[in-house]
C-alpha cells in the first residue's frame, strides 16, 4: 500500500513541484480534483475535471490522479447522497432494492430512467451544498501539508544521485 500511494500520489505530487507550480495552485488542485470527484453522477467527472483544470489552469495530472483515487469513495457515497437528496425534497418513498429496480426497468424503462434522473438531480443538490466547505477545508488542509512537508518531498532519496 506504501509503495502505491508513493508511485501513484507522492511521485506526480513531486514532479508538479519540481515542474514549478506553486503550492496554492497545487492545494486547490488537489481540493478541487477530490470534491468534483465525490459529485454522484458517473461519466462526467472526468470531463469536468479537465475542463476546470484548463479553465483555472490548474495541474491536469494532479487533478485526474486525485479524482481516480477517490472514485471508490464515490461509489460509497451514492446511496447516502441519494438518500439525503430524497429527504431534501421531501421524497421518502426511495427502496434500494436491486430487484425491484431491475423490475421497474423491466416493466417501463423510461419511468425508471426518469426516476433515477430525479435521484441523481437530487443527490446532486446534496452534493453542491457540501461542495463548497469541503473544496475549502481540503484547500486549507493541503496548503497547511504542503508547506509543511514539501521539503520531504523535493529532497533527493537517500542512496541516489
Amino acid at each position: 500500500m506504501a509503495r502505491w500511494v508513493k508511485r501513484k500520489v507522492l511521485i506526480p505530487i513531486r514532479q508538479a513541484l519540481k515542474n514549478g507550480i506553486s503550492q496554492r495552485r497545487l492545494a486547490v488542485s488537489l481540493a478541487l480534483g477530490i470534491t468534483i470527484g465525490l459529485i454522484p453522477f458517473f461519466g462526467i467527472t472526468t470531463i469536468l475535471v479537465g475542463a476546470i483544470a484548463y479553465a483555472l489552469r490548474l495541474d491536469f495530472v494532479i487533478m485526474q490522479v486525485v479524482h481516480y483515487i477517490v472514485h471508490p469513495i464515490q461509489i460509497a457515497l451514492l446511496i447516502p447522497f441519494f438518500k439525503a437528496g430524497n429527504f431534501f425534497i421531501g421524497k421518502n418513498d426511495v427502496n434500494f432494492t436491486v430487484k425491484e429496480y431491475i423490475g421497474l426497468f423491466k416493466s417501463d424503462f423510461w419511468l425508471a430512467i426518469g426516476e433515477f434522473w430525479k435521484m441523481n438531480l437530487s443527490a446532486i443538490l446534496v452534493w453542491s451544498l457540501l461542495a463548497i466547505p469541503l473544496s475549502y477545508g481540503l484547500y486549507y488542509f493541503f496548503i497547511f501539508s504542503i508547506k509543511r512537508y514539501s521539503y520531504l518531498l523535493l529532497r533527493k532519496p537517500a542512496g541516489r544521485a
